[in-house]
């Protein structure tokens, strides 16, 4: 490390580039060196169109004309736009197409793609209602969602990095079904709480091969204080099977062994109330709802509706229906 006396040694940036706003029609794009267009992102773009997130592109002179060479789908969003005629550009010299490829590398190389879980908080600043969503059935799982991926060894129980299996569960069962489901995996103090363990919750809880033998107190006691991740690991690998399914697998089997050892009868198949968890480990009541007939998996991802859904309908059925 330099200290301060020492003269830091700094790369040549170049030619300072020009910023100008050009006619979309004299932008085009090299495919010698640029990805396939993608359709669906550019449609994406093209739906919510706003110049604050628009930025400037990166181009090339190319004779009389100009090569894009960051932000083609961006570029092709505006060409679509009744309404654009000119973007802004950071217009670079290059060497050829040579350059320009060379420049396309450093660009994309270097660039960090932002992460589910740095999504999830900027949504939620911004109030998008479904991060809201996912907030309040953290908080009334008493699950914590970190900031930034952190190591295992350093998080607390209820602690989870795995939002986007947390958003999975939600949009494909409903809040309050994912929070009875959510519950179990805080009240057994998992830390962290991972995706492999969302999923095996899951599974256990609505796949007709698990749920009738299944009972979410039992399943609760079982997780309480004890460590699977090993064995779930030689169960994966034994048996090559998605680690979530060994766990789904490894549960199941502790779960049954533990109700034999207490002389319990087989759990009887669930009233139309559905499963009820044990939630004390969680501070706030949480009312369990009943458990949905069988239906198609819902596509949804924008929440609308936040809270507790009328009695009978799932959060998904409700935004669904509005």
């Amino acid at each position: 490390m330099n200290s301060h006396s020492d003269p830091i040694a700094f790369s040549d940036p170049g030619e300072v580039p020009v910023l100008d706003w050009l006619d979309t029609q004299t932008i085009d794009v090299d495919a010698r060196y640029q990805r396939g267009l993608d359709e669906a992102r550019v449609e994406r773009i093209l739906a919510s169109f706003a110049w604050d997130s628009f930025g400037a592109i990166v181009v090339a002179p190319a004779g009389d004309r100009y090569h894009c060479i960051d932000g083609q789908h961006r570029l092709e969003a505006a060409k679509r736009h009744p309404k654009i005629a000119h973007v802004p550009a950071v217009i670079i010299t290059s060497r050829a197409v040579e350059g320009e490829a060379a420049t396309f590398v450093t660009v994309n190389r270097d660039r960090k793609n932002v992460s589910q879980l740095e999504m999830y908080w900027a949504e939620l600043a911004a109030g998008n209602p479904e991060a809201q969503t996912v907030a309040k059935v953290a908080e009334r799982t008493n699950i914590r969602i970190l900031r930034s991926p952190t190591p295992a060894k350093d998080t607390k129980p209820g602690d989870t990095m795995a939002i986007g299996a947390v958003r999975a569960l939600i949009d494909a069962r409903g809040a309050m079904r994912a929070r009875e489901m959510l519950a179990i995996l805080s009240g057994a103090a998992l830390a962290p709480i991972s995706a492999h363990h969302i999923r095996a919750v899951e599974r256990l809880i609505t796949d007709p091969e698990f749920r009738d033998q299944m009972e979410a107190d039992s399943l609760l006691e079982s997780l309480a204080g004890s460590n699977f991740e090993a064995e779930a690991k030689v169960f994966a690998s034994t048996h090559r099977l998605p680690h979530w399914r060994a766990f789904a697998s490894v549960w199941f089997k502790a779960t049954r062994k533990k109700r034999k050892a207490t002389g319990a009868a087989p759990a009887a198949a669930p009233t139309p109330q559905g499963v009820r968890p044990s939630l004390r480990p969680v501070p706030a009541p949480v009312r369990l709802a009943a458990r949905p007939a069988p239906q198609t998996a819902h596509t949804t991802t924008t929440a609308r509706v936040l809270g507790d859904p009328e009695p009978g309908r799932s959060a998904l059925d409700q935004r669904g229906r509005s």
